[in-house]
């Protein structure tokens, strides 16, 4: 049986406000840098602060719940809260969530991978959904804000949170001092990135650091081809759709991978791997055992793993082909996934995408919520 490329995902059901034009996207990562939260506690924060910003504003009251008819791991069915609805508010206007208006669903989007969903009473009685610890994403979503509901508009201002999250004013500065009095849309979700300044991308004429080629903007980047197997790997010229960088300095903690060879890769914890089995993992689920991939196809044994503080700014990069396979480049001469698995809605974490000679049968099922 043949090795092939497993890249079947359920689709997302969830509709989140994004920018509807190609050009607003990079206005989006513009956005995202100067609105930059460099850790996962604090866009969860953010993303809890706008769901307690919708209830109180928008919704109301506890009652004001709505059945959404999916099942709940917790018993009965999931109940949800209408920020707004479609008919009076088409573009989102005063939506801490977006125009999907779910409050919710919008807060699960952000925080979790696809999965079983149960939910509790929170603090203020309002029904809250939660998933397995395991289920969280790496790099968690957090919502950021405009003056008009197009981000390309040219009079669109950037809003902020307070400095706080102490109320649910949105404010012109990231200092809070000069309160917006003015209707707020949200603008898109930012994430943060996963890997240090030196680590080398693949390029066309050989490897660079992932910092000298943000500055330079090159675009000429290498990744799989859409139809590479595991028995033979083929690289192709591609093209880099965004770049991410941290705007500041923060406390990150690093998996330190070194291989047999010599080769060596520092990554955040949730950055993925092709290891290799062909699954791509996060970073800190690897054990000294484990292999690495490199871009040939052969595989490095792992011999030391090692997590390590670091103080600094991560980098992250996406092509822009959106398929799976094309989304694995090359770092330091090792086969990686792109930003665009670090978030995956259906959940990456040992999906099967080298595919070696599993039957169809026996591949894990994606689990809809």
């Amino acid at each position: 049986m043949s090795r092939r490329i497993w890249g079947a995902m359920a689709l997302v059901v969830v509709a989140m406000v994004l920018p509807a034009q190609v050009e607003a996207q990079p206005l989006l990562l513009g956005r995202c840098t100067v609105d930059n939260l460099s850790t996962s506690d604090a866009a969860k924060q953010r993303v809890e602060w706008a769901r307690k910003c919708a209830l109180n504003q928008n919704v109301g009251h506890p009652r004001a719940a709505f059945n959404t008819g999916l099942s709940s791991a917790s018993g009965g069915t999931l109940k949800d809260y209408l920020e707004s609805d479609l008919e009076r508010n088409s573009v989102g206007e005063g939506s801490f969530t977006g125009s999907s208006f779910q409050v919710n669903t919008a807060a699960m989007f952000a925080l979790y991978n696809a999965g079983p969903t149960s939910q509790a009473l929170d603090t203020d009685g309002y029904l809250q959904w939660s998933r397995d610890s395991w289920r969280r994403k790496g790099r968690p979503l957090y919502p950021t804000f405009g003056t008009t509901s197009d981000i390309a508009d040219d009079g669109n201002r950037q809003l902020f949170p307070h400095k706080d999250l102490a109320n649910c004013r949105l404010y012109f500065d990231k200092e809070s001092t000069e309160p917006a009095f003015t209707a707020f849309h949200v603008n898109g979700y930012c994430e943060s990135a996963c890997y240090t300044a030196e680590q080398e991308i693949l390029f066309a004429d050989g490897a660079l650091p992932i910092r000298e080629a943000m500055e330079a903007l090159r675009e000429d980047l290498i990744t799989l081809t859409p139809d590479s197997t595991f028995d033979a790997l083929q690289l192709q010229p591609n093209l880099t759709y965004s770049y991410t960088r941290e705007l500041r300095d923060a406390e990150h903690t690093l998996v330190v991978i070194t291989a047999r060879s010599g080769g060596q890769l520092r990554l955040t914890l949730e950055h993925p791997v092709i290891n290799g089995e062909g699954r791509i993992v996060q970073a800190q689920t690897l054990e000294v055992g484990d292999a690495l991939v490199k871009a040939d196809g052969t595989l490095d044994a792992i011999v030391d793993l090692q997590k390590t503080p670091f103080f600094g700014k991560v980098y992250n990069l996406a092509p822009v082909t959106t398929d799976r396979v094309s989304n694995i480049l090359v770092a330091q001469g090792y086969l990686v996934g792109s930003v665009r698995f670090q978030n995956d809605e259906v959940g990456y974490l040992n999906r099967i995408i080298l595919y070696r000679s599993i039957p169809a049968d026996v591949l894990p099922q994606v689990e809809r919520p």
